[in-house]
């Protein structure tokens, strides 16, 4: 069979009258299911509370039906992922139980109006399909009782000052040295939610000023694709493309877990490379780099501004609380920080249409008037008209 041929069978998923079938896909780890789930899969995952950022790769890659053994959206807090997923025209199967992580990588299932999952005719699994009114008022619910949330958010907040410190206060472990900006701006793009989306809206600001731009993680290649090679990459490279690598001046591997981040491969690529440890995210660990590099002005791209994305940040990774680490990185790095919304919002009030169009509209009046008044101006424009009005015929 054809490469082709293969791919057409991935995307054979159908529904019809509310009943979805297509293979499923099945993995522990999110980050290794993204990275196999084909348009048209059945994808299931083990994630409570899915965030908005995991949700939008899930639906980049555009399965038919998203099923989850947790509760995507449990009351503890708005998370936005389920809403992305609907968004996308990505049906979710919510709370169907650990069932189905038993199903076997590539079996074709079939994916009911109810929730109901079944294989060859017998049922599996049964969750709930989610609707547009469930969504909403699970969201409802959970605005009202996020001061518990905010409680844990407050402590992971005091444990990570108690054992990161040093790198938050002073950047311990961090070298300066792989990022010379003193005194320029650094855009700081992370695989957040819309982040393809913020990098084109940006286009402007980097047109003007030319910033430095570290790429965290996979978000290298989305810097690459928009023509701006990566200065520094920070995170785990294991995924990326080996242009991607080689196109950037420096990489500073970097896991929360611990893990190879990828060295194997940048060892092998000969990529200039650094390593730090630390329980930060890669994002929080770029902003404080900038900041130790001195930095004008820090713009973050796919990095958690919000109350809701602090919290729901590292949920679908198993570290949740991640997101008190950038609020920490937020409060060292004071008013360097601008989020990517704000400055893209600025630049679009910068010049409006309508005042390009009076500028260009003066520029030409005054053109006019300088031409009638210099000596033969007159002529030349007769003389111009005649010709323009022979060739259109207006001067029979």
């Amino acid at each position: 069979m054809s490469r082709m041929s293969r791919d057409s069978s991935r995307v054979a998923s159908s529904e019809v009258d509310g009943l979805i079938q297509g293979p499923a896909r099945v993995e522990g780890s999110l980050r290794a299911l993204l990275r196999r789930v084909r348009p048209g899969d059945v994808a299931v995952i083990d994630v409570m509370d899915l965030d908005a950022r995991s949700a939008e790769a899930l639906a980049a890659r555009r399965p038919a039906c998203v099923i989850n053994a947790q509760r995507t959206l449990s009351g503890r807090y708005p998370a936005g992922g389920a809403k992305v997923l609907l968004d996308a025209g990505v049906a979710v199967v919510d709370h169907a139980g650990g069932a189905v992580l038993g199903i076997k990588d590539g079996a074709r299932v079939a994916v009911d109006a109810e929730g109901t999952v079944t294989r060859g005719g017998t049922a599996i699994a049964s969750g709930v399909r989610l609707t547009q009114a469930d969504i909403d008022d699970a969201t409802a619910a959970a605005t009202e009782g996020m001061h518990v949330q905010l409680a844990s958010f407050a402590a992971n907040a005091m444990d990570l000052v108690e054992h990161e410190a040093p790198l938050l206060l002073e950047g311990h472990g961090l070298s300066d040295a792989v990022l010379e900006v003193e005194g320029r701006p650094v855009l700081v793009v992370a695989p957040g939610y819309l982040h393809q989306r913020r990098l084109k809206e940006l286009r402007p600001f980097l047109r003007d000023h030319r910033p430095a731009i570290i790429a965290v993680g996979e978000a290298a290649q989305t810097v690459l694709d928009g023509a701006y090679p990566a200065t520094l990459i920070v995170g785990d490279v294991e995924p990326l493309g080996e242009r991607a690598l080689t196109k950037a001046g420096h990489v500073l591997l970097h896991d929360p877990a611990g893990g190879e981040a990828g060295a194997s491969r940048v060892d092998a690529l000969g990529v200039p490379h650094s390593a730090v440890s630390s329980t930060l995210a890669s994002e929080d660990l770029a902003i404080l780099l900038a900041h130790a590099a001195g930095a004008s002005a820090i713009v973050t791209i796919g990095v958690p501004a919000t109350l809701t994305e602090l919290l729901e940040s590292g949920s679908a990774e198993g570290r949740p609380g991640e997101g008190a680490g950038t609020f920490l990185a937020r409060l060292q790095t004071g008013s360097r920080v601008v989020d990517s919304t704000v400055l893209a919002s600025l630049y679009r009030q910068r010049y409006p249409w309508w005042v390009l169009f009076a500028l260009l509209a003066s520029a030409l009046l005054a053109l006019g008037v300088a031409i009638w008044v210099t000596p033969g101006g007159q002529s030349w424009i007769e003389g111009a008209w005649q010709s323009l009005a022979r060739a259109i015929g207006l001067d029979a």
